[in-house]
């Protein structure tokens, strides 16, 4: 009778432990100080955090990037980021490849794409946000700084210029939601130029067509 009820208890924990799911290691973070390159044809898996120095980005990374202190991420041709993109130094972002997530650029660099992001661009500081003919955003951008946005590519969302700087939308510029400009830059647009929604300038700036 014993020997029965623990074979009957031992199936019972099998069974739970069968049923109970395995918990997902997290996957690691890579901090790494000085200028670094994740080469052609290599997986970074998991965050990859670097300080003081530029980061080139020719392979994959499958979490966040971050970058702080002095130094430019650039995400080159062949370059893949599953995560966000965050830049806190001096340094710019420069997107040639393709970033899945959210681009931010919170110190005095600017923002140069002429790949693909996903999920938009936020900057706040004294750079700018230029997006090159190539260029394709999947999401709104906000500029918040004193630096300008220039649109000449595609963007799948909302542009917003919220300080000193310009919004400069260029004759092939294609935007599916609003363009404005709030504060004391002006709203340039070229003929030509492609916005689904309105175009408002509302601030101290003025309107110029060219």
């Amino acid at each position: 009778m014993k020997t029965s009820r623990i074979l009957a208890g031992t199936a019972a924990i099998g069974l739970m432990a069968t049923l109970v799911p395995m918990t997902a290691s997290a996957a690691p973070t890579t901090e790494k100080k000085g200028s670094y390159t994740v080469a052609a044809r290599t997986v970074i898996r998991g965050d990859l955090i670097v300080r003081d120095g530029n980061l080139t980005i020719n392979g994959k990374v499958t979490g966040n990037v971050r970058q702080t202190g002095n130094g430019t991420i650039t995400v080159g041709r062949t370059g893949e980021v599953e995560g966000n993109v965050t830049e806190t130094g001096s340094g710019s972002v420069i997107v040639v490849g393709e970033v899945d997530g959210k681009v931010t650029e919170t110190g005095s660099g600017n923002v140069r794409v002429s790949g693909s992001i996903d999920r938009g661009i936020s900057e706040a500081d004294h750079g700018g946000v230029i997006i090159r003919l190539s260029g394709e955003i999947d999401g709104s951008i906000t500029e918040k700084g004193e630096g300008g946005l220039r649109v000449y590519g595609e963007v799948d969302g909302s542009v917003t210029e919220r300080n000193s700087g310009n919004l400069t939308l260029h004759s092939a510029a294609e935007i599916d939601g609003s363009a404005r400009e709030y504060d004391a830059g002006n709203l340039l647009t070229y003929r030509g130029y492609d916005v689904d929604g309105s175009v408002v300038e509302s601030g101290s700036g003025s309107r110029v067509r060219r």
